[in-house]
């Protein structure tokens, strides 16, 4: 098998060569696991964020994973590796990404709507495994957030979530894998905007980071999140399977 890459420079992806019958657990990368007989990707990491800091009790979440330490703040893992291999995993059980959400914003116009745009692509089931009380555990990691203003927790939203494959933006010439550079693997929030997407898997609905769009502002549920350090397995599992163009999810609405 040629193991897939994603290069930050060239955009330049190259496609794994899939084994004949592939079957069985299978480390392709350190860290990473592909599982071909449950149909899932498992990333080892850990929590990244201390909510029994004294100073910092409230911790602001916009993903659920992240990678290179570019969002360990506002995240609840941080894996141990790189964000091109989550992608190249996902690829190995022949999945095909679909495309990445986004909000679309015309900055040229004053009070201009939101246009948010679903991520399409093969639907995924997300989901952390770790060490609780002395037990193997998995959660649902939607579980862990709330808006504090209503009480709603995030998985009262019946998110989903769609390997839309981030996207390539050119920088000064060169051409660079967003979710090497925003660090974005799994969201919660999306960071993808008209230039491009930047979540490997995205999820819907689609809602944004800033709080000056009007979208609630997640925070932990404290007495749920696992302690800061924990080592941890983000479960990425096939739901849906796809007839190769992904599964079409796609709204664009305008606010």
């Amino acid at each position: 098998m040629i193991i897939a890459s994603l290069l930050t420079a060239g955009s330049l992806l190259l496609q794994p060569e899939e084994a004949e019958n592939p079957a069985g657990r299978v480390e392709v990368f350190e860290g990473v696991i592909v599982d071909y007989d449950a149909r899932s990707v498992e990333v080892a990491g850990f929590m990244p964020v201390d909510v029994s800091h004294e100073e910092t009790p409230d911790v602001w979440i916009e993903l659920i994973a992240e990678a290179h330490g570019v969002r360990d703040f506002e995240a609840l893992i941080s894996l141990d590796t790189e964000a091109r291999n989550v992608h190249a995993a996902l690829l190995m059980l022949g999945l095909e990404p679909g495309s990445p959400g986004r909000i679309d914003v015309d900055h040229s116009k004053e009070d201009s709507p939101l246009t948010r745009v679903d991520p399409t692509g093969p639907e995924l089931s997300v989901r952390i495994r770790y060490e609780k009380d002395g037990t193997m555990v998995t959660e649902d990691p939607t579980t862990w957030v709330h808006d504090p203003e209503t009480g709603q927790v995030f998985s009262e939203l019946n998110p989903r979530f769609y390997f839309g494959g981030s996207s390539f933006r050119t920088f000064e010439g060169e051409e660079w894998y967003m979710a090497r550079v925003e660090g974005t693997v799994v969201g919660l929030c999306t960071f993808g905007t008209i230039d491009g997407g930047a979540e490997i898997v995205g999820c819907t609905p689609v809602l944004s980071p800033h709080m000056d769009m009007g979208d609630p502002v997640w925070y932990t549920i404290n007495e749920l999140v696992p302690a800061y350090g924990t080592e941890m397995t983000l479960v990425l599992t096939v739901v849906k399977e796809d007839s190769g163009e992904g599964v079409d999810v796609s709204e664009k609405r305008e606010e």
